[in-house]
């Protein structure tokens, strides 16, 4: 659907009043046009805010896989470094797991949380050319629960973007209803002028 404006600005063919002033169903017209405009914009940003986290979904996704990858690799007893772990995100760029987590806020046990400011340890730690911030040798236990962790995320993510697609829908339905209301105004108006025209 579209409307041609006139040289005033307003909707074609919705004339004006005796006056020189806008008719009513001009006038009508023009607020139905602007909320529809309005509403086209508030879906628009919401489509972008979805893309946004179902990108951020499709990365939990990839994260719990590479987990996932560990824990064959590790057994009651035996612990698996995951601090070169990597995982393909959404745009194909290879990012560090330990570095998704930490920026997820899921939290992965350190040498750092290990040591508990002992200082001794912690100088240890440096000097045998780790940081703090280094995670831990993760058992099979500690990877489920990690696992756990970002099944927590994932549907949170999952449960939002729904939501917001609910919302999406309804400012796809008040444009819609907005720009049916403008066309109606507009028609009414070019069949009133017509009805006075031809008596």
């Amino acid at each position: 659907m579209s409307i041609h404006f006139d040289k005033a600005g307003g909707p074609a063919g919705v004339g004006a009043d005796v006056v020189g002033g806008k008719s009513l169903s001009r006038m009508f017209a023009e607020l139905q046009m602007l909320a529809s405009e309005n509403a086209k914009t508030k879906a628009k940003d919401m489509m972008e805010t979805i893309k946004r986290r179902q990108s951020r979904l499709k990365d939990a996704y990839a994260a719990k896989q590479a987990l996932q990858g560990k824990l064959s690799d590790a057994g009651d007893d035996e612990a698996v470094d995951v601090n070169s772990t990597t995982f393909k995100d959404s745009f194909g760029k290879t990012r560090s797991l330990k570095d998704w987590m930490k920026e997820n806020g899921l939290k992965l046990p350190t040498l750092g949380d290990k040591a508990k400011g002992e200082k001794l340890v912690l100088y240890w730690i440096k000097r045998s050319g780790h940081s703090p911030n280094d995670v831990i040798k993760m058992k099979k236990e500690d990877i489920k629960a990690a696992i756990a962790r970002i099944d927590t995320k994932i549907e949170s993510l999952g449960t939002d973007t729904q939501t917001q697609m609910i919302r999406l829908q309804d400012f796809m339905g008040q444009y819609n209803n907005f720009l049916q209301g403008a066309h109606k105004a507009i028609s009414d108006g070019k069949q009133t002028l017509n009805t006075i025209l031809t008596r």
